[in-house]
């Protein structure tokens, strides 16, 4: 397997590294000709979101894993080295790159289908040894709970032969499949190990019953969180619970902060929303900075809503402008929109006073 970790700027310290995957997604939509090789997976929009926040002078600090296969295409390489990431591609001249066929059923890019047109490339914290990304300050992981009890330990392993003795921040994003009722003690558990533990509403609720709820209830997702809790989110119990709810925004809830829900960047059928996908994942990529801007788990998911709405507005991933020593996204200034989305907590945010 070949290597290549970017080096175009001098080494910054490496803030964001996501352990999902990354991509190539083939998308298919009623009526229209199919397109190829948009870039995508939970690793894709994680870094995504991550990136948002970076801004032109660090984005070096922005860690980007790719697990490449033989056939990785030149142009998805070079649209991920233009966003100046510190950019490890391994690449496996054995192996096809992981793709993946989305296929919606109809033009609104709601519903839709998924599947794997190749072996999927899974990363692991052995894929960073002995590089920079593997000293990160957080991580994030889509990952069934088995694979949080042995892959926390080998990457803190990892880190100290690496010399990096200092704890990082640890995001966990379950995998949807494995989100049932027969596997809530297996999450309960494995949740100490992360700082972090954020499902979607769907996802947290699959975890205490087989019934889709009819309707959308905030004190039926704030007494799942709670029961985390009670159970011990982080190696202290003072991590987090944040549950993704889409339109409905999000609910951040610890022991150290009141539970507090924030409104979506955007309000349902917005027309600002072209696709949703990957919207979650960009959330935590630019919750992971938040936290680490702020120190506070509220102030950290309104850096998620922002990065979310950045991952809605267009089918793959937004276009960057250089803008002066800056930059834009979608013709847009990220902070300028952190502040714009900021403004109207005031009238919109809701503390549930627990």
């Amino acid at each position: 397997m070949d290597s290549c970790v970017s080096k175009e700027h001098p080494q910054q310290e490496v803030s964001f590294v996501s352990l999902g995957m990354v991509l190539l997604d083939e998308l298919h939509v009623p009526g229209k000709s199919p397109i190829f090789d948009v870039i995508g997976g939970s690793g894709g929009y994680g870094t995504l979101g991550a990136r948002l926040f970076a801004g032109a002078t660090k984005s070096k600090t922005i860690g980007c894993l790719v697990l490449a296969g033989k056939d990785f295409p030149t142009a998805t390489e070079a649209e991920l080295r233009g966003w100046g990431m510190t950019l490890l591609l391994r690449r496996d001249s054995t192996k096809l790159s992981t793709r993946g066929l989305l296929e919606y059923e109809d033009t609104t890019f709601g519903p839709k289908k998924f599947r794997y047109l190749t072996d999927p490339l899974k990363p692991s914290p052995a894929d960073l040894q002995s590089t920079p990304l593997l000293g990160a300050k957080a991580f994030h992981l889509l990952a069934t709970p088995e694979e949080i009890t042995r892959q926390i330990p080998e990457l803190m392993s990892l880190r100290r032969q690496y010399g990096v003795e200092q704890r990082p921040l640890i995001i966990w994003e379950p995998f949807p499949a494995a989100c049932q009722p027969s596997n809530r003690g297996s999450f309960l558990a494995a949740c100490s190990l992360v700082d972090v533990f954020s499902p979607n509403h769907i996802e947290v609720t699959g975890l205490f019953t087989d019934e889709k709820p009819k309707l959308f209830h905030c004190e039926q997702l704030e007494f799942y969180a709670q029961t985390f809790l009670e159970a011990s989110v982080g190696p202290s119990g003072q991590g987090c619970v944040v549950i993704r709810a889409a339109e409905h925004g999000c609910l951040t809830a610890s022991r150290s902060e009141r539970f507090t829900w924030l409104p979506a960047y955007y309000a349902l059928n917005a027309a600002e929303v072209i696709d949703p996908t990957g919207g979650g994942n960009a959330f935590l990529g630019g919750l992971a900075i938040g936290l680490q801007e702020t120190a506070s788990f509220a102030e950290a998911a309104s850096y998620g809503s922002v990065a979310a709405s950045f991952a809605l507005e267009q089918i793959g991933l937004p276009s960057r402008n250089q803008l002066g020593d800056g930059e834009t996204w979608n013709e847009t200034i990220v902070l300028s929109r952190l502040e714009e989305y900021k403004s109207r907590l005031d009238e919109n945010i809701i503390d549930r006073g627990r």
